[in-house]
C-alpha cells in the first residue's frame, strides 16, 4: 500500500475555506465511494472550524485515499475546550443544531468512516476519512503518514509504502532535491519495494540501489516486523530518521551516511535488530522533519490514530524547506 502526496491547504480566513471546499471537489471527481457532496460538506465544516475557533487559523491536510478521500485539519492552538464532542454513540443520532464547534466535528464524525481527533493547548488534529475502502487497516496492522511537498502542493520528492502482511514491510525514501526529479527517484524504489515480498533488507536495498541509477537518486529507509519472533530489523541509507517507540522508551534505529543510486559504490548495508513489543509504535521519517522530535507536551498521542500522530510531528517539527514525509505504525491486538 503506497500513499500519495497531501495537498496543504491554508486556511486562515472564510475565503480559504471555500477554496479549500473547490479543492475537495475537484479532487473528489470519480471517486466512487463517497455520496454526492459528503466530501464538500465535511471540507467545509473543518475549514469554517479553523476560521471561527482558532487564533491564527490553521490547514486542512487532503488527499485521495482508496476510493475515497483523507482531510486531516491541523491547527496550533487553543485547544478544544471539554465536551466538545458529544459521545461517540450520539454520533448516530440527529444532526447538532447550530453552528458552534460541536455542531461541525459531530457532523464531520457522522460522516467518516473513520474519524479521530486529538487536542491540547498545543493545538489540535482531526482526522476524517471517507469512503467505502480503509486504506490504512489491514488485519494486524494499523498505518497512516503525512507526505507533504515542499510548497504544499505539487508532487512531493518523498514517499512511503507499506506491505502488510502476518509480518510487515514498511519504506520511506527521499529522493535528492524537490520536485518531479526527486519524485521519480522516490518511484524507482517504491516499485522496486512493491514487487515484494520484502524478505531481505540488505537485498532490497542493493535493488533500490541499481533502480535508481536512471534517476537523480536519494536516501531510503526500510524495516521488517516479524511479531511472531517479537524482532524488528531496520537499515537505512542516509538521513532517514527511524524510532521505535514502546514502554514509554524510545530506541533510534541507526542509518549509514550514503547516497542510493549514484555512481559511488553501495555503502556498506547493516541491518539493526531490537525487541517489538506488544503495543509498540513505529515512525520513519525523511529529513524533512526534525531529527530532534519528541512527544513532550502530547499526552496519551501514542493511543490515536496512526495518521493523526504523523499530523501532530510534522506540524510541531517540521521543515518548511523541505518535502516531508512521517509514516507511523502500529501493531493491532492480533500482533500480541
Amino acid at each position: 500500500m503506497t500513499g500519495s502526496a497531501h495537498r496543504l491547504c491554508a486556511v486562515r480566513a472564510e475565503e480559504d475555506a471555500g477554496a479549500l471546499r473547490r479543492t475537495v471537489t475537484r479532487m473528489t471527481a470519480g471517486q466512487g465511494g463517497l455520496r454526492p457532496g459528503v466530501a464538500e460538506l465535511v471540507a467545509t465544516e473543518l475549514g469554517t472550524n479553523l476560521v471561527r475557533h482558532t487564533r491564527d487559523g490553521g490547514y486542512v491536510l487532503v488527499r485521495t485515499a482508496g476510493d475515497g478521500i483523507e482531510l486531516i485539519s491541523v491547527d496550533r492552538g487553543p485547544g478544544m475546550p471539554p465536551g466538545a464532542l458529544t459521545p461517540a454513540t450520539a454520533a448516530a443520532g440527529p444532526p447538532a443544531r447550530g453552528r458552534g464547534l460541536n455542531a461541525g466535528l459531530n457532523v464531520v464524525r457522522r460522516h467518516a468512516a473513520e474519524f479521530d481527533c486529538y487536542t491540547t493547548r498545543g493545538g489540535t488534529v482531526v482526522y476524517a476519512r471517507l469512503g467505502t475502502t480503509d486504506p490504512h487497516r489491514a488485519g494486524r496492522w494499523r498505518f497512516g503518514a503525512v507526505n507533504v511537498p515542499y510548497g504544499g502542493d505539487g508532487e512531493s520528492g518523498d514517499a512511503w509504502a507499506v506491505l502488510p502482511d502476518g509480518r510487515l514491510a514498511a519504506l520511506v525514501v527521499d529522493g535528492l532535491g524537490h520536485g518531479p526529479a526527486a519524485a521519480a527517484a522516490s518511484r524507482a524504489a517504491v516499485a522496486v519495494f512493491e514487487r515484494g515480498p520484502v524478505t531481505d533488507l540488505e537485498a532490497l536495498i542493493k535493488q533500490a540501489h541499481e533502480a535508481m541509477r536512471a534517476t537523480r537518486g536519494g536516501v531510503l529507509g526500510a524495516c521488517l516486523v516479524d511479531p511472531g519472533r517479537g524482532e524488528l530489523t531496520y537499515a537505512a541509507v542516509g538521513n532517514i530518521t527511524g524510532r521505535l517507540l514502546a514502554g514509554g522508551r524510545a530506541v533510534h534505529l541507526l542509518d549509514r551516511p550514503g547516497t542510493l543510486g549514484t555512481h559511488l559504490p553501495l555503502p556498506t548495508v547493516r541491518p539493526q535488530t531490537c525487541p517489538w513489543e506488544h503495543g509498540a509504535t513505529l515512525v520513519l521519517a525523511s529529513d524533512g522533519l526534525r531529527s530532534s522530535w519528541n512527544l513532550d507536551g502530547h499526552p496519551r498521542l501514542l493511543e490515536h490514530h496512526p495518521a493523526v500522530i504523523a499530523a501532530v510531528l510534522h506540524r510541531d517539527h517540521g521543515r518548511p524547506t523541505d518535502d516531508a514525509t512521517v509514516l507511523v505504525v502500529q501493531g493491532t491486538a492480533g500482533t500480541a
